[in-house]
């Protein structure tokens, strides 16, 4: 009888068998009309980023929504993982506090313009968030406050700019 193959696993797992952690980015490779415009724009494969909280929570902050939790496995098939080795579990749950302590807050429309003039215009203008954030921004914020800069000629990356980053690494493909 013929040996058979296990599939190869198709959900995203967290924990240490799947290498993914609280505190882990995973960047999304998305396909909706915003999505193909925002990988368009940024010369990029991602377009939304999402973080791990928890074993089987993120939490995302998208367009005409506030920052909030949302399910690990409804991105199954449309992210890569990616961790950051200089990572203590202490600066993990700080991340993870930091973020969390943010659901509930709004999307920065004026920062989605000034991302948009960096990308078309090549033009960078003032701007200093107050308490939005986009979905990249959220998650490199956090990092920022463990002192670790993923982006460090960035001031407000996008899912590109993080997948980029020599802080990370990719851990799976999802």
């Amino acid at each position: 009888m013929p040996v058979q193959q296990r599939p190869e696993q198709s959900i995203i797992e967290p924990g240490p068998a799947s290498g993914i952690q609280p505190g882990d980015i995973l960047l999304i490779r998305g396909n909706t009309l915003i999505d193909r415009i925002i990988k368009l724009v940024t010369r990029s494969p991602y377009s939304h980023v999402v973080g791990v909280v928890n074993p089987n929570q993120v939490v995302e902050i998208l367009p005409l929504s506030t920052a909030r939790y949302k399910k690990l496995q409804e991105y199954n098939g449309q992210a890569d993982v990616f961790t950051c080795d200089r990572l203590s579990a202490e600066d993990r749950k700080k991340i993870v506090s930091d973020v969390t302590a943010k659901v509930g807050t709004s999307y920065d429309y004026y920062l989605i313009i000034w991302e948009a003039s960096r990308y078309l215009l090549n033009r960078e203008w003032p701007y200093e968030t107050k308490n939005s954030s986009l979905c990249s921004t959220l998650w490199a914020e956090a990092y920022r406050k463990v002192g670790i800069d993923l982006c460090p000629d960035v001031k407000f990356p996008v899912p590109g700019d993080l997948a980029k980053s020599r802080f990370l690494r990719k851990v799976t493909n999802q």
